[in-house]
């Protein structure tokens, strides 16, 4: 949860933001942000993403372009926030912007402002992250929603289509929450909720593991993360695009799939994946599900090369690991054929490993064809489960 407070001891300026996490039944001690986001300015109401990494907030800081405006920081690599950057004068004006709220989505942002045309006093705008990491014209929500009144502090439920607000429709009563059901064209794009749970194959003993999440459209990592101490995550995604999910742990064969996330998946029935890991030992084997070819060809494509990094990684860290890359095909085509083509693309991916640092009498190719069939070969999917790429550990020296 991140929060603000104002005038607390040991704070960094008249307001500022903090952050608390709900451990073992109970929040942390709340932690002042403190510089580079907190300054000894005002800075308030924080909105985080869905993935935790962009923090968005409003800010009397220098540099702006009005008295109060929009501002975000990103997470690096060492969980560190970095120096906050202006949104610019595409979101802000020489007014006030407020109360930023960044949907589930990761790209529709909804925020308050009385420093462009509207109803009267602070009103309620929507704008959305394009392709190249801009932002749309901020479109106003209109009227009944927006009024010669302040509106603010708008929430959206995480399916997108409820939205909840403060606004003043009595002056004897002040302000009160208000919502309403957002129409289509102010609408986030729709999310859902995956969740999973890790454990050790053999044992069945609940893992603390590290995982991430990339969309295979965009081959991006959307979510990079550890579970809690009972080897559990849930995360909130967009719905309506493939992804690829790798975890891993020291010690272990990370585990590798991708999958189509579709439908609506609440936080009370999220979408669930069951995860087990192999311990590291002579004949246990590993899908390395999200290495892709290109059509009929044993080029590796660009999405195939997080995944390998993956590897080559596990292959550094455990340097007396000697392993044998596999190369399956379908049975579409002659014998001669799949064996040949299974055997290059084997030879592919220890290619990529070499180029990597990795020592070549570490690694050995081998390509089966179609003869390790785990689909039907009849069907789409089963042809596609059939061209598949496998690790397999050989050898294993301490």
């Amino acid at each position: 949860m991140y929060f603000t407070a104002c005038d607390r001891p040991g704070g960094v300026g008249s307001c500022d933001i903090y952050f608390s996490s709900f451990n073992d039944g109970k929040w942390t001690e709340p932690y002042n942000l403190r510089s580079p986001v907190n300054s000894s300015y005002w800075e308030s109401q924080p909105s985080i993403s869905a993935d935790g990494k962009i923090l968005f907030f409003s800010s009397s800081r220098p540099g702006g372009i009005g008295a109060k405006d929009l501002w975000y920081s990103l997470m690096n690599e060492k969980n560190e926030w970095m120096t906050p950057v202006n949104m610019g004068d595409k979101i802000n004006t020489d007014g006030d912007e407020m109360s930023p709220f960044i949907h589930f989505d990761g790209k529709t942002l909804y925020f308050a402002s009385d420093g462009r045309t509207g109803l009267g006093g602070f009103d309620i705008f929507m704008t959305r992250m394009n392709s190249d990491s801009s932002w749309s014209d901020p479109q106003n929500l209109g009227y009944p929603i927006n009024t010669y009144n302040d509106e603010m502090g708008l929430v959206i439920e995480s399916g997108g289509q409820k939205a909840y607000f403060s606004s003043i429709r009595d002056k004897i009563n002040g302000k009160d929450i208000f919502y309403f059901d957002l129409y289509e064209s102010v609408r986030p794009a729709a999310v859902s909720y995956l969740k999973g749970k890790v454990y050790d194959k053999e044992s069945g003993r609940l893992l603390k593991a590290k995982y991430e999440l990339i969309n295979l459209s965009t081959n991006k990592v959307t979510i990079r993360s550890s579970t809690d101490g009972n080897g559990n995550f849930l995360v909130c995604l967009p719905s309506g695009y493939n992804y690829g999910i790798n975890v891993s742990k020291a010690g272990y064969l990370f585990y590798s799939e991708n999958f189509m996330f579709e439908g609506e998946h609440p936080a009370i029935q999220p979408y669930v994946k069951k995860i087990s890991l192999s311990p590291l030992k002579v004949g246990e084997t590993m899908l390395l599900t999200n290495v892709f070819y290109e059509i009929d060809s044993w080029e590796l494509k660009k999405e195939s090369m997080s995944e390998l990094n993956t590897l080559a990684d596990l292959l550094i860290d455990n340097k007396g690991l000697l392993i044998e890359i596999g190369g399956y095909t379908d049975a579409t085509g002659s014998k001669e054929y799949n064996l040949s083509l299974s055997e290059k693309r084997a030879m592919s991916v220890v290619s990529y490993l070499i180029n990597r640092g990795i020592s070549a009498d570490r690694l050995k190719s081998k390509g089966y064809g179609n003869t390790s069939p785990i689909g039907d070969n009849i069907t789409e999917e089963g042809r596609r489960l059939n061209r598949r790429t496998e690790a397999k550990i050989i050898q294993s020296v301490k």
